[in-house]
């Protein structure tokens, strides 16, 4: 009977099964050391791009802010160039005005009456004269409110004049004074003793 010793093939089986199994082992953890090294470079190019994007915007919001810097200072300057420019219309209105007002006075008194007072005290005018007659005090007065200047003018009162070589009738009106009638005349192209209002004759 002829006996064969098999252990030596099964150590040979088992080796190669554990060799087997390492070389599994190794390709698995290489494939596991592939994919992290792959994640992690993903990664870092996704930090890469969003640094270079957030740099980007930093400098984008730099030139905005450089932009809206530019705007605020050249709102100041309208501004001030605004401010400047009321302060010099206000100077050439209050430099024209009383000669306007004056002129437009002088212009609206008949050859039958005359003034002898002109007091202004905050925009509110008195005007003090005498005449020959009530007639002619009317007719003065709806001369004086055909004018922009003069605003709300009404009689006061008249009375007989006592004092001797004067006109028999005094009178007092009061107006409110309007400067800004001045770039109304300028755009309608009046005249300083033109009427702002034609009113038609009866």
């Amino acid at each position: 009977m002829i006996r064969i010793n098999l252990l030596p093939v099964k150590e040979l089986k088992a080796e190669v099964s554990r060799q087997r199994e390492i070389m599994l082992g190794v390709l698995c953890l290489a494939t596991v050391i592939v994919l992290i090294l792959g994640v992690y470079l993903y990664q870092l190019h996704r930090v890469s791009v969003l640094e270079q994007d957030l740099a980007n915007l930093r400098i984008e919001l730099q030139v905005l802010n450089m932009k809206v810097k530019d705007v605020a200072d050249l709102k100041d300057k309208i501004k001030e160039y605004e401010g400047k420019f009321t302060v010099l219309e206000n100077i050439n209105k209050k430099k024209a005005g009383p000669v306007r007002v004056m002129q437009s006075l002088s212009a609206a008194t008949p050859t039958a009456l005359w003034l002898t007072e002109f007091k202004e005290i905050g925009g509110n005018v008195t005007i003090t004269g005498v005449a020959v007659d009530n007639q002619t005090i009317a007719e003065f007065l709806k001369a004086l409110g055909s004018y922009a200047f003069f605003k709300e003018t009404e009689l006061v009162e008249t009375i007989q004049s006592e004092q001797i070589g004067m006109p028999p009738r005094r009178f007092s009106i009061k107006s409110k004074l309007l400067y800004q009638a001045l770039a109304q005349l300028a755009t309608s192209g009046k005249g300083p003793s033109e009427p702002a209002v034609t009113k038609s004759q009866p």
